[in-house]
């Protein structure tokens, strides 16, 4: 948790000091030289969408208090905690290093997005998406913690359900936003699994 933190400490100080992007560079700027695949995206911003896709992340970090509230796991609840936010800082410190590559977000090449929002150093941190990666890495340590506490419930199935689905409408948000790539998205989502399957293992104990 300690190194995670660091790492993510270190990350997010560094990239305020990231060189924006200048007004010639965002002018010759062409959608064209996208890969097929991540081109849709460049034709997308939605503010409004931006917002949604802000509140399902914070609100999935709430995920862990269900166990507060079960006699099952009442008594493990800050283990389990311990556990998602472990997940938690080990996928974003990674998500944040990778912003270090500076790919400039598919919303720098739409020409109806103001050129405030292009001139900021956030602008070239597209790769990769760390909201997909918050919601994917709690949603699936929710869903590890509670196959682990209780077995034998119906919920189970709907559980993993809903935690292979929720990080999948987490990236569709960010792509309909404009904020990000279809492969931003599917590494986000990829890190977020990997994290949070690597510490439910290391604590199954």
């Amino acid at each position: 948790m300690g190194g995670s933190a660091l790492v993510l400490g270190g990350a997010l100080y560094f990239q305020e000091k990231v060189t924006p992007l200048t007004v010639a560079q965002i002018n010759v700027l062409n959608s064209a030289d996208i890969n097929r695949f991540d081109r849709y995206a460049c034709s997308q911003w939605n503010p409004k969408i931006a917002r949604a896709s802000d509140y399902l992340a914070a609100g999935s970090m709430l995920l862990p208090a269900y166990f507060a509230f079960n006699k099952g796991s009442r008594s493990d609840f800050l283990p389990i905690a311990n556990v998602t936010i472990q997940s938690f800082l080990l996928s974003q410190s990674i998500a944040n290093l990778a912003k270090f590559s500076k790919r400039n977000r598919p919303y720098t090449y739409n020409a109806s997005v103001d050129l405030e929002n292009k001139l900021k150093p956030d602008a070239r941190m597209s790769f990769f998406s760390a909201h997909t990666t918050t919601v994917s890495a709690t949603c699936f340590s929710f869903a590890f913690a509670h196959s682990t506490y209780y077995k034998d419930s119906k919920a189970n199935p709907y559980i993993w359900s809903a935690a292979f689905v929720l990080p999948a409408l987490e990236g569709y948000l960010r792509v309909k936003a404009g904020k990000h790539y279809p492969t931003d998205v599917i590494v986000g989502y990829l890190a977020g699994l990997g994290s949070s399957w690597l510490m439910h293992l290391m604590h199954l104990k």
